[in-house]
């Protein structure tokens, strides 16, 4: 499927982040300090995109789906930048003179404990050092490629995928407040919504600590999976390695698929409380807008949101023929960007700023 393609692109990027985690050996990848370091890189990656950079995050995918390029006037051009951008992102952070002193910091734990570099038995102090360090080091090494990745688009093609992100939201396993800025928001509403952000910063953070421990578990495996066929770690072979690798599991591995779905399950289920809160925001105007993409969605968005509903197992129809679980009536199903029930209420109640109960 397209979305595993999506999805695969990132996890190939996540597969590299940390503390080199895809270049380490087994025993390291697998030792209680790598996993912890790895958890701690997983969860950089997201909550980078909770804090604005979804647009950027998109872009990557760019190199990965030609029907994305093509729906946001992405030129090849640009698609050669971005893999430069991801080519050299190694290189940028090892640059950066703030990076440098983190990894003397880690460096530093570990030369403590020399008969036990991989910290299997240090204290509970040492092991929060090394990861407040390893924290601060993916962050840095996320920000350095969104950032290079923000300046290669264009405001038009960041106009577009914001829309795109809008349409396809119902499908989305994460969502960040920063894509409906594509509805011109005021200098009000955006507080308004960086104060939502922040009163559920706290489920957001319990939500990440859930999605990081499965997705941990679903990376070893198929890491397990892409070293018996064969696969190398260097980023030119992982793609499409790693791309079988993930279809075997999903296909073979009941236990794989179980713990993907509810990771996908959870993700959607916080995003659903997000956005009912976010919607409240938007004055008449730009709730028709939104009313409007969705119902009729632009040329440039139908690619995202067809690539999502094929992952949800939906026909262009919107049916699931692979049946399962149905949606009672007024409910709110995975897929529906807004449900019926909300639509309605929305449109007879008064629009932003809220009145005081």
């Amino acid at each position: 499927m397209k979305m595993q393609r999506l999805l695969l692109s990132l996890s190939c990027l996540l597969l590299l982040a940390g503390i080199g985690y895809a270049q380490q050996s087994r025993e390291q990848r697998l030792s209680p300090l790598g996993q912890l370091s790895m958890k701690e890189s997983l969860k950089s990656s997201i909550r980078i995109f909770w804090e604005g950079r979804a647009v950027s995050l998109m872009g990557i995918t760019l190199l990965e789906l030609p029907e994305l390029r093509a729906g946001w006037d992405v030129s090849e051009e640009q698609v050669q930048q971005i893999q430069d951008a991801l080519q050299n992102m190694g290189q940028a952070v090892q640059e950066n003179p703030e990076y440098q002193k983190l990894i003397e910091g880690s460096v530093a734990i570990q030369m403590q404990n020399p008969d036990d570099p991989l910290l299997y038995n240090a204290d509970e102090e040492t092991i929060n050092r090394f990861l407040e360090l390893s924290k601060k080091k993916s962050a840095l090494m996320w920000e350095t490629v969104y950032e290079d990745v923000d300046t290669i688009l264009t405001p038009e093609q960041k106009q577009k995928i914001n829309e795109s992100l809008l349409v396809s939201m119902g499908e989305l396993p994460g969502i960040s407040p920063y894509m409906f800025e594509a509805l011109d928001l005021t200098d009000a509403q955006k507080q308004e919504m960086e104060k939502i952000k922040k009163e559920l910063e706290p489920e957001f953070e319990k939500n990440l600590d859930y999605f990081a421990d499965r997705q941990l578990i679903l990376m070893n495996r198929l890491n397990e999976e892409y070293e018996k066929q064969g696969g190398t770690w260097n980023i030119e072979d992982m793609t499409e390695r790693m791309r079988t690798a993930w279809n075997t599991l999903i296909a073979e591995d009941r236990e794989f698929k179980r713990i993907n779905d509810e990771v996908q399950s959870q993700s959607r289920a916080f995003s659903t409380q997000f956005k009912t809160k976010m919607f409240d925001v938007l004055n008449d105007e730009q709730w028709k807008r939104l009313q409007e993409l969705i119902d009729n969605p632009p040329e440039h968005t139908k690619a995202l949101l067809k690539i999502m509903k094929e992952q949800s197992g939906e026909s262009e129809e919107g049916k699931n023929p692979g049946g399962g679980w149905q949606p009672g009536p007024g409910s709110w199903r995975p897929g529906d960007p807004i449900p019926e029930e909300y639509r309605q209420e929305r449109n007879t109640r008064g629009n932003f700023p809220r009145q005081e109960n």
